[in-house]
């Protein structure tokens, strides 16, 4: 290894480190070319957690077991947050025009500006329970997280290889794939691409019981093409929308409850709940401050099973753009009277993804 860059190290982190590395200093070891020189980085940077090993255990090969376990979980934290602060909205605005792959020197544009939903827009659409398709194309970032070839949850293309879903459709390590440009999932679309999944990388204060920040990103092998029809979604940029606004849903999950799920996108709009209406309906213990609600709650409009991971979308009446503040996670039901949807909201993670370590 270079000299200076082992010195880097070795003042950065000396073998009695006291403090948790920072990502700057993870990242800085990750872009190591030489395998070797990479491994060495990260132990030099994740000498902290020494502290964990038990004492005269330092040199065991339990004591370096925990210490890796614990270093991943930190490269993968670090990763998360890195991804996460990167994948704001950029400034300028998306031309429409022929299909093309976006190269990685290029500003990717994380916003589309199209409006299917300008006319009627107070009144609620078709739904996902019981509904009928969404307009063709009118998901460009909608997408089908298939797990070993079968439609598991949905997704949102945040960015050319990103995914934004929801951390409680993983469980364990199996074959999973992204289908990006889908709209019907009887037949191949004309913008319809399949990835592969390159890493699934969870919230790591995502709770499997209580799924509290249930959110996670999934990198894809490679870039997709963008088109007219496979387009990124907007992040948050401000605030919230004011409680009662109209958002969109979108999946291809059950028709109802522990029915068959659609061939198509099936869409629905739902308003924003108050976060007390939200809790007096599904239990002030069960709803966090990483939730919202939508929905109506005399029922018949709602998502359902396999829509899990798709997007809650907003509609910035200023600037046109559609933004994500939802992702889809649970819900007592399908459609039930009282029992609104439950989402991810996408604004506490960000806040608290982009927070200072």
């Amino acid at each position: 290894m270079d000299e200076l860059i082992r010195a880097s190290f070795l003042t950065a982190f000396p073998g009695n480190a006291r403090t948790e590395p920072s990502c700057e200093v993870i990242s800085k070891a990750q872009k190591l070319l030489n395998e070797a020189e990479r491994s060495w980085a990260l132990s030099q940077a994740c000498a902290y957690y020494q502290h964990r090993c038990l004492p005269l255990e330092l040199d065991k090969e339990s004591c370096i077991r925990v210490m890796g376990e614990s270093c991943s979980a930190r490269v993968l934290q670090c990763s998360l947050l890195n991804t996460m602060h990167n994948l704001e909205p950029a400034t300028q605005t998306h031309t429409q025009g022929k299909s093309r792959p976006i190269h990685s020197t290029e500003v990717i544009n994380l916003c589309t500006v199209c409006d299917p939903y300008l006319t009627n827009i107070t009144q609620p659409r078709s739904r996902i329970v019981g509904g009928s398709p969404a307009p063709l194309g009118s998901w460009p970032w909608l997408v089908n997280l298939q797990l070993d070839g079968g439609l598991m949850c949905g997704g949102v293309l945040v960015d050319s290889s990103w995914v934004a879903t929801a951390a409680h459709c993983f469980a364990g390590e199996s074959y999973w794939t992204a289908v990006v440009g889908e709209f019907d999932i009887t037949k191949t679309d004309p913008d319809e691409q399949v990835l592969k999944v390159n890493r699934i990388i969870p919230h790591p204060k995502f709770n499997p019981k209580t799924f509290n920040n249930d959110i996670a990103l999934v990198e894809l092998t490679t870039p997709v093409t963008l088109s007219d029809h496979v387009t990124p979604v907007c992040l948050p940029a401000g605030s919230e929308p004011p409680t009662g606004s109209p958002c969109l849903v979108a999946g291809w999950g059950s028709l109802y409850e522990d029915g068959p799920s659609a061939d198509v996108v099936m869409e629905a709009k739902v308003p924003l709940l108050p976060q007390s209406t939200c809790k007096s309906a599904l239990g002030k213990d069960l709803v966090t401050n990483t939730m919202l609600c939508a929905g109506y709650l005399s029922g018949g409009i709602d998502s359902c099973q396999g829509d899990s991971g798709g997007p809650l979308i907003y509609q910035d009446r200023i600037s046109g753009r559609f933004q994500l503040h939802g992702i889809t996670s649970w819900g007592d039901g399908c459609g039930e009277k009282g029992k609104p949807g439950v989402y991810t909201r996408v604004s506490y993670c960000q806040n608290l993804l982009n927070a200072p370590n």
